[in-house]
């Protein structure tokens, strides 16, 4: 029964349909072909109106988006954040907020800076409220490994998408073509990008050139025996050849005495190990002979009062101004030296710089220090995807070389571009300070190092053996503590520690 049924409704569905056509010739009977074409040409108007409304609406919303990123020109979005005002100022990082906003209009910044952001980061942390932490902020902690902790713990968002991201001005540069291997590395832990490094430092000995000058003293000590001959000069003239602050007494030797061990590896042909085994924690650290070579050298020179007495008591502003005064002539400190002392550099001070040589050879290898993460924001994770976002446009700013320029001429940085260099006009721009170590790398034979590690020492026992060490630094400058029992006692806390947070395979 079904198919008759199904037959007979299918001829009726024809019959209407060729009697739909034939009205609508009928239709042309009540006027003329050309009314027709008007009737059939109005549907065709409609048609392309309606398309036309359409266009318009994606247009539209193209107009209300910015074409390199793809975000909303019209939501407003703004970001909080942490900066940590350190020696380089935030000058910079007023005028990077100023170019960003200016750019895109709809995105407004909350900004908390202080050079103690630590006291304000470390307790919202601990209150465990998304909403009131910072969007994007300086991880700046009071004990090591807190940044890494939190990336174990899901709460740093990450940012490896941003290397194969093109430049802001540029056509084809992707924020990883100008970023060096060993900035790239550094800032990679756990598989992943915690933050991205805007900028730098270098860091050693700087000195007034003038006052080198005028005493005849040697300003490129070629080999180490140059270099202690140089600061017998400095005292036979009653002034103290070596200065730093007591209070913060890893001055000394993180910023100039580490860098011996790898100058000795280096002449004697075995680098590449001695590398391997300190960024993986492998064997001994604090008693290889190359270390205890260095701190029976950092003894001896203490012994020959090299080192202001009363070190103990000097901060890093006091040691500093010494230099100025030039009641020493060599200060242990970081390139940001000059920005950071300008309202009291006197007139014609002509900042100086420089390493020193491990060995005697004339053509050895000296190694500087070069930190790389010290400026570069962290995302937290707990915020909206469009903050995060944000977040992420105004990090990637910063690589312009417009700021990256405001970089070196303000802050002092040593900027992250490797490319920076390609313009003399932007090496102009470097300050005083950052410039004298550009400047003595072109009479030596150098090497930039950093000191990060492959992972992280979280247990007490690191604590306890970086805390012995520290101690000790004061004491040993003065002549006055034989650095090599401490380090035996330092080293056996080390490898416990090493032991228990070296990461299982």
């Amino acid at each position: 029964m079904k198919k008759p049924l199904t037959l007979l409704l299918a001829v009726i569905m024809v019959v209407t349909l060729l009697a739909g056509c034939s009205g609508g010739n009928k239709n042309g009977n009540g006027g003329s072909t050309a009314d027709n074409e008007n009737k059939s040409g109005n549907k065709n108007s409609n048609t392309n109106a309606n398309a036309g409304t359409e266009g318009k609406t994606n247009t539209a919303a193209e107009d209300d988006v910015y074409p390199e990123n793809g975000l909303s020109k019209s939501e407003k979005v703004t970001l909080k954040v942490g900066f940590w005002e350190n020696g380089g100022g935030r000058s910079w990082m007023d005028t990077a907020v100023k170019k960003f906003s200016e750019k895109y209009p709809n995105v407004s910044f909350d900004i908390t800076s202080t050079p103690t952001l630590e006291t304000i980061l470390e307790p919202m942390i601990a209150a465990g409220d998304d909403e009131e932490m910072f969007d994007l902020f300086f991880p700046r902690f009071t004990a090591a490994g807190q940044a890494e902790k939190l990336v174990e713990a899901g709460k740093i968002e990450p940012q490896d998408d941003l290397w194969n991201r093109v430049l802001p001005g540029e056509t084809d540069k992707t924020l990883r073509s100008v970023i060096s291997d060993d900035m790239f590395e550094a800032v990679q832990f756990k598989g992943m990008t915690s933050r991205v490094p805007v900028g730098g430092y270098t860091a050693g000995l700087f000195f007034d050139q003038n006052l080198f000058d005028e005493h005849g003293w040697n300003k490129n000590p070629s080999t180490w025996d140059e270099f202690v001959a140089l600061l017998g000069d400095i005292k036979a003239k009653d002034i103290i050849p070596i200065t730093f602050p007591g209070v913060y007494a890893g001055y000394l030797t993180n910023y100039t005495f580490d860098l011996l061990p790898f100058g000795l590896a280096k002449g004697e042909g075995n680098f590449d190990t001695y590398l391997d085994n300190f960024r993986n924690y492998t064997g001994p650290q604090l008693t290889t002979e190359h270390n205890k070579e260095e701190w029976s050298r950092l003894y001896d020179l203490g012994k020959k009062g090299y080192f202001p007495p009363g070190v103990a008591a000097l901060n890093h502003t006091q040691s500093q101004m010494q230099v100025l005064q030039h009641k020493a002539a060599l200060v242990s400190t970081g390139d940001w030296v000059g920005n950071e002392m300008k309202t009291s550099t006197p007139e014609g001070f002509k900042w100086g710089f420089m390493a020193i040589p491990a060995t005697n050879d004339k053509d050895q290898t000296i190694f500087i220090n070069s930190g790389v993460t010290d400026i570069g924001f962290s995302i937290w994770k707990n915020k909206p995807d469009l903050v995060k976002q944000w977040s992420k446009e105004f990090i990637l700013s910063l690589y312009t070389f417009e700021i990256q320029e405001i970089l070196a001429a303000e802050a002092g940085a040593f900027p992250a571009r490797l490319d920076f260099g390609d313009d003399p006009a932007r090496i102009a721009k470097l300050q005083p300070a950052p410039a004298a170590v550009m400047e003595y790398a072109t009479k030596h034979e150098v090497q930039y190092i950093s000191f990060r590690r492959n992972f992280s020492l979280m247990s007490p026992e690191s604590a306890q053996s970086s805390k012995l060490v520290s101690e000790m630094i004061t004491a040993v400058a003065s002549g006055k503590k034989d650095p090599l029992p401490v380090l035996e006692q330092a080293e056996k806390l080390l490898q416990k520690s090493i032991e228990k947070d070296r990461p299982k395979k």
